[in-house]
C-alpha cells in the first residue's frame, strides 16, 4: 500500500461522501481511506460505514468526540501505506492526486514531506489558488526558515508515515493551525520537504469553517511559536524569525479587533489604529487599497471589505 487517506469526520453527513468519493475515483489500487469518525452525534458514521460495505479500500474508526487532532491521530495510527495524506471531509483530492503524486516522488526519492498546491473554493462557487505568486510557481523545497513567516505546504501533502511517527502526529492540545504546528515540528528535527506547483487538492472555504474564528486561530499560533522558539534544535536567526513571527500575531489580533469596532458603527480612532496595523496584512496591495478607503472614511471601509466578505462567504 502506497497511500492511505486520513479522513477525520465530525458531524459531515453533508459532505463526508464528496470527500471520500473524490479518493476512490483515482486509479491505481494502492491506496486506502480510512474514516476517523471523531463521535458524530449525525448520520456521519452511518454513512461512512455504509461506504465501506460498498468498496473494500474504505475502513472506518470511530471513538468518542477528542477533537480533529485526536482524530486525525486515530486515523493515522490505522494506516498502511507507505504515505498518509489529511483530507478534510469537506475537501476533496483533485482527479489526479495520486499519478501525480506517484510520479513525484519517484522523480524525487528521499523527501518526507511531498506538498502541493491546491485550490481554494468559495460558497459562491468561485475558486482561486491557494498558494499565489512567483514563490509558489516553480518546484522548491521548504526550510524551516521558510514557514515560520508563513504556512506553505497544503494540507492534502503526502507525509511519510515514519515521519508521523517519529514527530508524534498533531498537538491534541490545539483547536488551530494542528497541521501548520506538526509541518514546523517535523522541519525542526531533520525532515525534508519538496514542493510542486500542481494543484492537486480542493480546500473548501465556508462561512463557518474554525479558520473564520482569526483571534483563537492567531492565539493558538502564538503557542505554536512560543513552544518552537524554544526548542533545542533551532538556530539564532530561526528563534528571531519566531519572536517577529509572534509579534506579527498580535498585531493581527490588534486588526481583527478594529475591525469588529467599525463593524459594531466604533470609528473612534480608527485611521491612526490602521495604520498600526501594517503587519497584519500578507498583502501590501490588499493593505493600500484598504488605506485608501480609510483614509476617505472608516465606514467606506467596511462597506467595501464587509461586501467582499459576504461575497466569499455567499451570504
Amino acid at each position: 500500500m502506497r497511500f492511505s487517506v486520513v479522513v477525520a469526520a465530525f458531524n459531515a453527513e453533508d459532505t463526508l461522501g464528496g470527500a471520500v468519493r473524490s479518493v476512490l475515483v483515482q486509479p491505481g489500487s494502492d491506496f486506502e481511506v480510512i474514516v476517523s469518525d471523531d463521535g458524530s452525534t449525525d448520520g456521519t458514521l452511518a454513512l461512512a460505514r455504509q461506504l465501506a460495505a460498498e468498496d473494500a479500500r474504505v475502513r472506518v474508526i470511530t471513538a468518542p468526540n477528542g477533537g480533529c487532532s485526536a482524530a486525525r491521530n486515530r486515523g493515522f495510527a490505522a494506516v498502511t501505506g507507505e504515505f498518509g495524506v489529511l483530507l478534510d471531509s469537506d475537501d476533496e483530492l483533485a482527479p489526479n492526486y495520486f499519478d501525480a503524486m506517484r510520479a513525484f516522488i519517484d522523480e524525487r526519492p528521499g523527501f518526507d514531506i511531498y506538498s502541493t498546491n491546491g485550490t481554494r473554493r468559495f460558497s459562491d462557487g468561485t475558486e482561486e489558488p491557494w498558494f499565489s505568486g512567483s514563490a509558489y510557481a516553480t518546484e522548491t523545497s521548504w526550510t524551516l526558515s521558510d514557514l515560520i513567516p508563513a504556512d506553505r505546504i497544503f494540507v492534502m501533502a503526502a507525509i511519510r508515515r515514519m515521519l508521523w511517527e517519529r514527530v508524534g502526529g498533531c498537538r491534541t492540545d490545539l483547536r488551530y493551525a494542528e497541521d501548520y504546528d506538526f509541518w514546523l515540528r517535523s522541519l525542526a528535527v531533520g525532515a525534508k520537504n519538496i514542493y510542486r506547483p500542481d494543484r492537486l487538492g480542493v480546500a473548501v472555504s465556508r462561512a463557518r469553517s474554525k479558520s473564520k474564528n482569526r483571534i483563537p486561530h492567531a492565539q493558538a499560533q502564538i503557542r505554536i511559536f512560543t513552544d518552537l522558539r524554544d526548542r533545542p534544535e533551532l538556530s539564532d536567526t530561526q528563534r528571531a524569525l519566531c519572536t517577529r513571527k509572534i509579534a506579527e500575531l498580535h498585531t493581527r489580533i490588534e486588526r481583527v479587533e478594529l475591525e469588529t469596532r467599525l463593524q459594531a458603527g466604533d470609528t473612534r480612532g480608527a485611521r491612526r489604529a490602521y495604520l498600526g496595523v501594517r503587519s497584519a496584512y500578507l498583502s501590501r496591495p490588499m493593505y493600500f487599497a484598504g488605506l485608501a478607503l480609510m483614509l476617505l472614511s472608516p465606514r467606506l471601509y467596511v462597506r467595501a471589505f464587509s461586501a467582499r466578505d459576504a461575497r466569499r462567504a455567499g451570504s
